[in-house]
């Protein structure tokens, strides 16, 4: 029976790829999950049976090459965004990508295995040329790009924009963070796999943030993006300073190869505002999200998780059992900020949505191609500052 919702193809069966199902759900007017794929095909077939999904593709050039699927969802680990994603565009295949949109992984020197100390100058100019051919890819065709940076759509950033725009105040300064206790995916642990450490793998979210808030202040005032004009970084391996080493039970992840643990990039964008961008894995208590914006005439917090929509307290870990309580906590004990419904606090069902009106109409999304850009190339601007320890220009 013939449908009018978009059809999706999903490449990548991890865990981001779950939380795009539960958003394609939430959104279930408009899309359809048609089929999946993953480089381990078992993973691909649980998840199949488990959402009920009707085909499991062996591989992605099948799926992006079937007639069955009108949009590619790019779900998989970063090293492989960009083969994917071009294999999409030039099977003429709408584009929803998860962020980062690329990054380097050493492919020019295979035969060095800490990717890490390669000379960040190099990994600036080779990420650039990656995203300039991408962007051709676009240019050439007729395919909508989406970038799937969910902090776009967080109700708080969403409710901040609106008090923005009648406040008619500039933004005068962003701060933002993500931060956990490390990522317990194997890939995460060598830049080989992940293309750096927390400023990537989850500073793109906050970096992302603050470019898009400027882009969105800008359109504003001068009907055309804020961009960012220069970059000062530094980055660190906090779990392996001495002090740390002989402590005798950390708490966070420490098996990290030739990535940072911890980094700060500060911003100054074209009209001299100024962004602080903190991300590491060297925190305890759950993933911390949130957005502070300065403006001229006011203040606004944006605290995405966690926040105190519920708070809960139990002497015992073992009182609220297998109930999910907030990502990567450490303990149920104590108090805790049980999150009634975290997908949605943090934006994903509603980007889904965005996601759907753009690919259906002459739209543009509220995340596309130009902030996937602009976020990765202000990412390895902060490395090559860290690594030569001065300001870089865009």
């Amino acid at each position: 029976m013939k449908t009018n919702k978009i059809r999706v193809g999903i490449v990548g069966a991890g865990f981001v790829s779950h939380i795009h199902i539960n958003a394609y759900r939430e959104n279930k007017e408009f899309f359809e999950v048609v089929g999946i794929c993953a480089s381990h095909i078992e993973n691909a077939e649980k998840m199949a049976n488990h959402y009920g999904i009707s085909r499991v593709f062996t591989d992605y050039q099948q799926l992006v090459k079937s007639d069955l699927v009108d949009v590619v969802d790019v779900c998989v680990p970063t090293n492989v965004h960009e083969e994917v994603i071009l294999a999409a565009l030039e099977n003429g295949k709408h584009v929803i990508c998860e962020k980062p949109l690329t990054g380097y992984f050493g492919e020019d020197i295979p035969d060095i295995e800490k990717i890490g100390e390669v000379d960040k100058q190099h990994m600036y100019q080779k990420v650039f040329a990656k995203i300039q051919k991408i962007e051709e890819a676009l240019k050439s065709g007729k395919s909508k790009f989406m970038y799937a940076e969910n902090f776009v759509y967080a109700p708080a950033v969403s409710k901040a924009k609106r008090m923005i725009s009648v406040s008619k105040a500039p933004i005068l300064e962003l701060r933002a963070e993500e931060s956990h206790s490390g990522s317990h995916a194997s890939y995460s642990r060598k830049w080989k796999t992940a293309g750096g450490g927390s400023l990537l793998r989850m500073g793109s979210h906050p970096v992302g943030v603050v470019i898009h808030l400027k882009h969105f202040e800008g359109r504003l005032r001068y009907g055309k993006p804020i961009h960012v004009k220069s970059v000062f970084g530094e980055v660190g391996k906090l779990t392996k300073i001495e002090s740390f080493k002989s402590f005798e039970k950390p708490y966070m992840v420490t098996e990290w190869v030739d990535v940072e643990d911890w980094s700060c990039a500060v911003l100054t964008f074209e009209d001299d505002s100024k962004a602080i961008v903190m991300s590491n894995d060297i925190s305890l208590g759950g993933v911390k999200n949130f957005v502070q914006i300065n403006t001229a005439n006011g203040m606004i917090y944006c605290n995405i998780t966690p926040n105190n929509m519920m708070v809960a307290y139990s002497p015992s870990p073992e009182t609220w059992g297998g109930e999910y309580i907030a990502e990567k906590i450490e303990t149920k004990a104590g108090w805790t900020f049980p999150s009634p419904e975290e997908d949605w606090v943090r934006g994903y069902p509603q980007e889904i949505k965005d996601f759907a009106l753009t690919i259906s109409s002459n739209k543009e999304p509220e995340s596309g191609f130009e902030l996937a850009k602009e976020t990765a190339m202000v990412i390895y601007a902060t490395y090559l500052s860290a690594d030569k320890g001065v300001r870089i220009d865009l």
